[in-house]
């Protein structure tokens, strides 16, 4: 009987250690999954926060391009203007006082250089084609439905070809057109 007993007792001792290490095991395991819970939430707040500033970069973006269509919107109109006072004059519908006409004539001309080509040689036929377009006062939009191109593409070759020329405004590609004969004065049309 005596062994019984101390059997039982070694069975209990053994089972209590092996409560005991399942218990430890248990503590192990939470304390683990209460780690990777921490882990989780940082990398969720680290989401929000790149998500906050994808947000305001978006919104960054497009307070850009609002204002850069408003600048060009401004520039266009500007450019109209110009085009329309500039046909005026020639049109003799105003008379400019001579001494700035002298100037402004002078301002925009090209200055020969010895050696070096007509600058409409420069130009592709589409280049051309679109200065001459503008010179006789069409706008972008007029410009892309002649040619059935898009306005855009109206942009980026009136954009290459004032590159190519160094003039970038409308009035001096007009003077250009009609100095070199492109578009003779009575083809301009009336503002």
């Amino acid at each position: 009987m005596k062994q019984n007993t101390h059997r039982r007792a070694i069975r209990g001792k053994t089972r209590i250690e092996q409560a005991e290490a399942r218990t430890a095991l248990a503590e192990t395991r939470t304390e683990e999954a209460k780690t990777r819970t921490e882990q989780a939430e940082t990398r969720m707040e680290q989401a929000e926060t790149r998500t906050g500033l994808a947000k305001t970069r978006t919104e960054q973006a497009e307070t850009r391009t609002e204002q850069a269509e408003s600048r060009t919107e401004r520039a266009e109109y500007r450019a109209e203007q110009a085009v329309t006072a500039l046909k005026r004059v020639v049109n003799k519908e105003i008379h400019l006082n001579p001494e700035f006409s002298t100037r402004l004539l002078k301002a925009s001309s090209p200055v020969p250089i010895p050696g070096r080509k007509d600058p409409l040689e420069q130009l592709t036929g589409r280049q051309r084609e679109i200065l001459q377009f503008i010179a006789e006062g069409r706008n972008t939009k007029q410009i892309a439905g002649t040619l059935k191109l898009s306005p855009k593409t109206v942009e980026y070759h009136r954009k290459k070809l004032m590159d190519r020329l160094k003039i970038h405004d409308v009035p001096g590609l007009v003077r250009l057109a009609l100095q070199a004969g492109l578009v003779p004065q009575g083809t301009i049309e009336a503002g």
